[in-house]
């Protein structure tokens, strides 16, 4: 037999979706007998329609909150809000950005900023890391809250940190005449992470490790990688890693003073490298994870 989707139209005009089915059921000589069959379809595809648009809700609520918070809210709409004892927390911000908008039209900083934003996008789900939001030209993301190894995650948000520079590097090429340059900080420690508001749902972190985060960014320079020393030890207890730093020495940090702070410059050159990268990795000194320059 055969059957085939089709809209029909009731007596009051309106159309519905219906399934009609034909199988001929016996043959005598020139005798055939056939059966027909008509299915309203309307309730099934109502449930399809629901079940579309509730992933459609589900995968927009996850492109807002982390997996596991957005699961949270779905089970209890209540307020979110915890502490964990340890979160790194990355800066990242255009260099010159208001300067540099003020050449461009609306759609071009708009267009610029996309591209840029969604290339760290793009690296930070390889990296399994959290996007927070951005704040105009300021880019800000974080280890995911509550994760077992934040060691492990630290080290994964200085390596995502690396390839953000990599990746602005490879904007600008894509673009000449642009010279677009980044300061980026990094901070860990204990942060208290929620939802605020019932509007436009974001899952937010505050704290002094996340001010911190900021003071690294903002006093940092161009197209650099500043870390606090917070970030140094979380790394030291690493088994392994491949996470080179030096020291910057300290730096005025507003509400802090002096404090100590280091340059994060590259990752340890693998021994599959080039025989030239192979001499840049013998002159490397060999220390206690993290490697640390100027100590």
């Amino acid at each position: 037999g055969s059957q085939r989707e089709m809209e029909v139209r009731r007596r009051n005009g309106e159309t519905f979706p219906i399934m009609l089915g034909l199988s001929e059921v016996d043959c005598k000589g020139n005798d055939h007998l056939y059966v027909a069959f008509i299915q309203d379809l309307s309730d099934q595809k109502k449930l399809i329609e629901t079940e579309i648009e509730k992933a459609q809700a589900e995968s927009l609520l996850l492109n807002m909150l982390p997996e596991n918070i957005a699961n949270r809210l779905k089970a209890d709409p209540s307020h979110i809000a915890e502490k964990f004892a340890s979160t790194t927390i990355l800066f990242a911000d255009i260099v010159g950005f208001t300067a540099l908008s003020s050449l461009m039209s609306p759609v071009q900083t708009v267009k610029m900023l996309n591209d840029l934003f969604s290339r760290f996008d793009d690296l930070l789900d390889s990296y399994q890391l959290n996007k927070v939001k951005t704040i105009g030209d300021c880019y800000m993301a974080t280890s995911v809250p509550g994760a077992e190894k934040q060691a492990e995650s630290c080290a994964s948000i200085c390596r995502y940190a690396i390839d953000i520079l990599a990746a602005v590097k490879a904007f600008n090429i894509e673009n000449p005449g642009m010279n677009i340059e980044l300061r980026l900080g990094i901070n860990t420690g204990p942060v208290v992470a929620g939802i605020v508001g019932t509007k436009r749902f974001l899952y937010d972190l505050w704290g002094d490790a996340v001010n911190m985060a900021s003071r690294m960014e903002s006093t940092g320079m161009p197209n650099r990688i500043q870390v606090s020393k917070e970030v140094v030890d979380l790394l030291r207890t690493l088994p392994t890693n491949d996470i080179v730093i030096e020291s910057r020495g300290k730096v005025l940090i507003k509400g802090k003073g002096e404090v100590e702070t280091f340059w994060l410059t590259s990752q340890k050159i693998k021994q599959s490298d080039s025989a030239a990268s192979g001499l840049q990795r013998k002159r490397m000194r060999r220390t206690s994870c993290p490697i640390i320059k100027g100590l």
